[in-house]
């Protein structure tokens, strides 16, 4: 039935027309069949038509955004080709995906931005979708214009600009699961020069799952924020925008679960030769039952942070100066941003289930874990970050026969965090963790980076038709890592050249002006917990690179555009910050990609048919991937992983974007991707223990498709204008998501089945009033979209796949009005 069906859906989009996301609702109603309004983006640091620009961009207008309700990146995700989205274990670890470009740990590989300033950290990229103009999601590596960590493509936001007369705008929403959200705004003049806009939203959520150990909610959300800009134009010349934002989240745990093995029986390590076991999941792994989380939510005393749950907060303000000279345009950006996040998850994510109780590592030694028994771990971290940016760019005003823009990029990061994770020597679990953290010597790491890079572009309008144009940017970043623990035992030991000890009270590392980086490694003695945790250590890096574009275009008609382009993309390297990694290992290499695409843009049949495509290939060297020390290296799943540049990949693909309007009533949109991202060169030793212990023989993952990418996704949207008598406007659309399985690692023994997912929208409008109804995942599939090699405590701490719960049905109302 699932293959009728896939065959079906998959034949109904090669024949029906679809949909491009970047057309806006057509401003002369009487044109709207054959007359869309143009998008204006600013992927290129410049204004241009969406499709006039030679390169593959997805742009959601603000209609597009309250039509298809996109509030998160998860929805962003689901609408746009090329584009997949995996939460990696709540809001800290966030893995947007373009062009199959995978990663799991480390820097993302898509540059997410905010009004063009780039946002940092992977817990920093999922917004809560608010009072936006516009989204635009610009593929392939964007390293020439935009710099660090846009590899594989970059997400920009903008928001909505003051307006020149007085408006607000309210909406309220509620739903099944607890959904409660408000949001509102006000915007209008000060003065014949000076403007403003404010706005705020709250949003609760109770969240789809539950705890199986002790009923609690697990992916509950409390989320509020406001945001300001003022706007200053003296005069036609000048313009000068001032931005704030805030926002406070208090979410509860990722819904995962540990998945026991199936198959692959062998003598585990660390067990006697009468216990057998089976030491890997082979297939496809299901989906969580809503009641099915193994996930402790009850806080006992002395839990890190008081309670279960990730707690964030963050500041951000920018000033955007703009000043036309005539012949030139000057433009400078300067931002700040602050983030506090805290969190404190369930670390072992399983329960001893087993009647007699649960068999660990080092049995028979150490006893059987009881029956019911569940806290055998926590992770938990307490940090902050801070970015300060600057960009000025000067740029040519107007259309010449040669077009120019010349920049200077300034980036520094400041990342702390003590890394609070408990594994208490007990088996039974501990009702109070005070009697613990005392013994922990809590490291704190303190990451830093500072990048300054140039760049520039120019186009040559060869003739009317055909364009050149040259990109090109050159960075150097450093970096720095410290660690040191909040507590040591011997308070009368020196700490070594370069360091100053953290103390038992959380402070910031400080380096010695003469010595800061020692490259050392000091152990100091402690009575509990773990030589990795007491160390002292601080170091440093430098890397520079240089990446160019270029792209040759060729404007066939008014309404069609050709075009082919290269372009070189480039990922800085980092630190491995893992407590249980090798002095070797502490560090990895920046990783590049050969990227090759040709594209066609057009608008057929009266302005009908909207009909954009692009083939790409994208050769990927020296690739960041995920290696893990073996068991004996102590600690957990987690802190035994790290980066390594033992990859490279060949990906190649298609994206296809298309919109069809039949009549005033009837149109039909949509999108499909091809994505072939296959390893040319892989070879994993972390998981040579248990192959052997299998009888089963070394894996090399040449060939495997790249973790978390399907091969193929589409979409099916069909929506209506639904005639009516009066001023009341009716609309309806239904969105039909389809993707292929993916794998869950990169030896491909376990695989996320193929998902299909529904959502509904009916729209009325009565003038200033909006009222929509809609259904998310109408048909609850429930199949997982995430998952990551970890290990199973109850059973002799053999490697067992993690898997995070789909987003379930959600039904709701949204009332909304504009004054």
């Amino acid at each position: 039935m699932r293959l009728i069906l896939r065959a079906g859906l998959l034949a109904a989009t090669m024949l029906s027309p679809a949909a491009a996301f970047a057309q806006a609702a057509p401003a002369d109603e009487e044109q709207a069949a054959n007359a869309p309004q143009e998008i204006i983006v600013t992927a290129r640091k410049t204004s241009e038509k969406l499709q006039d620009v030679p390169v593959a961009i997805t742009a959601f207008t603000a209609d597009d955004i309250k039509a298809a309700k996109i509030e998160r990146l998860a929805d962003l995700a689901k609408l746009t080709p090329g584009l997949n989205f995996t939460p990696l274990f709540g809001a800290q670890n966030q893995l947007p995906i373009i062009r199959g470009a995978a990663q799991t740990l480390g820097q993302l590989n898509v540059g997410v931005f905010l009004d063009g300033i780039f946002l940092s950290g992977k817990a920093g990229v999922d917004l809560e979708l608010n009072d936006l103009e516009r989204i635009e999601v610009v593929k392939g590596p964007q390293s020439a214009l935009y710099g660090r960590n846009t590899f594989a493509g970059a997400i920009n936001y903008v928001t909505k600009r003051p307006s020149a007369v007085l408006t607000a705008n309210a909406e309220f929403t509620g739903g099944n699961n607890g959904l409660v959200k408000g949001i509102a705004s006000v915007s209008g003049p000060i003065s014949d020069t000076l403007r403003f806009r404010v706005g705020g939203f709250f949003r609760q959520f109770d969240g789809f799952y539950r705890s199986s150990i002790d009923g609690g909610k697990v992916d509950f959300a409390q989320n509020y924020g406001a945001i300001g800009t003022l706007e200053w134009a003296p005069d036609e010349a000048f313009l000068a925008t001032l931005r704030f934002t805030y926002s406070k989240e208090n979410n509860g745990q990722p819904p995962s679960s540990i998945i026991r093995t199936n198959g692959g029986i062998g003598q585990p390590a660390g067990a006697p030769a009468s216990q057998r076991r089976n030491l890997f999941f082979f297939g496809e792994v299901p989906g969580i039952a809503r009641n099915g989380v193994t996930v402790n939510t009850r806080s006992v005393p002395g839990l890190p942070g008081g309670s279960y749950g990730d707690r964030e907060e963050s500041i951000r303000g920018s000033l955007d100066l703009q000043y036309d000279f005539g012949p030139v345009t000057l433009t400078s950006i300067t931002a700040y941003a602050k983030r506090n996040a805290e969190f404190t998850f369930d670390g072992d994510n399983t329960i001893c289930d087993r009647t007699g109780g649960c068999p660990t590592f080092g049995f028979p030694f150490v006893p059987n874990l009881p029956i019911g028994s569940s806290a055998f771990s926590l992770s938990s971290n307490d940090g902050y970050f801070r970015d300060i940016s600057q960009e000025v760019r000067l740029s040519s005003s107007g259309k010449q026969t040669i077009d120019w823009l010349v920049g200077f990029y300034y980036y520094d990061n400041i990342n702390v965090g003590v890394e609070r994770g408990l594994s208490p020597s007990t088996t039974t679990g501990p009702t109070a963790y005070s009697a613990f953290n005392p013994n922990y010597s809590f490291p704190r790491i303190r990451l830093t980076t500072k990048s300054y890079s140039g760049f520039g572009s120019v186009n040559w309008h060869a003739t009317d038709k055909f364009t050149i144009t040259g990109e090109i940017r050159y960075e150097s970043e450093t970096q720095t890592f410290a660690q040191c623990p909040t507590f040591f035992a011997n308070p009368s030991a020196t700490p070594p050249a370069g360091t100053v000890a953290c103390g038992a009270v959380p402070s910031p590392i400080v380096t010695s002006p003469t010595s800061p980086f020692t490259g050392g490694l000091t152990v100091f003695p402690s009575p509990a917990g773990t030589a990795a945790a007491t160390a002292f250590t601080a170091t440093q890096q430098t890397f520079s690179f240089a990446t160019p574009r270029a792209i040759f275009s060729y404007k066939v008609d008014p309404s069609a555009l050709v075009y082919a382009s290269y372009a070189r993309g480039a990922k800085t390297g980092g630190f491995n910050t893992g407590l249980n990694v090798f002095p070797d290992q502490r560090t990895f290499q920046p990783e590049t990609t050969n990227n090759y695409e040709i594209g066609l843009k057009s608008r057929l049949f009266d302005n009908r048919l909207l009909f954009n495509v692009a083939g790409y290939y994208t050769d990927w060297q020296n690739q960041q991937a995920v290696c893990q020390n073996p068991v004996t290296a102590g600690g957990n799943s987690t802190n035994r992983s790290y980066s390594c540049n033992v990859a490279a990949a060949n990906i190649y693909g298609v994206e296809v974007e298309t919109s069809y309007r039949f009549n005033d009533v009837f149109s039909i949109f949509g999108n499909y991707a091809w994505t072939r991202a296959r390893y040319s060169r892989f070879i994993d030793d972390s998981g040579a223990q248990n192959l052997v212990l299998a009888g089963l023989p070394a894996i090399n993952f040449n060939g495997n498709s790249l973790p978390y990418v399907p091969d193929h996704k589409f979409l099916i949207s069909p929506r209506v204008d639904v005639p009516t008598k009066g001023p009341i406007k009716l609309q309806a659309r239904a969105d039909f998501v389809y993707q292929s399985k993916s794998f869950v690692r990169a030896d491909n023994l376990q695989n996320f089945g193929d998902r299909a997912t529904v959502d509904f929208r009916v729209t009325a409008t009565n003038g200033a009033w909006r009222l929509q109804f809609f259904v998310d995942n109408a048909f609850d599939d429930a199949s997982p979209l995430a998952g990551v090699r970890f290990f199973d405590t109850t059973n002799f701490f053999v490697s067992a796949p993690l898997v995070q719960g789909a987003n379930r049905r959600q039904i709701g109302v949204s009332l909304g009005y504009n004054f």
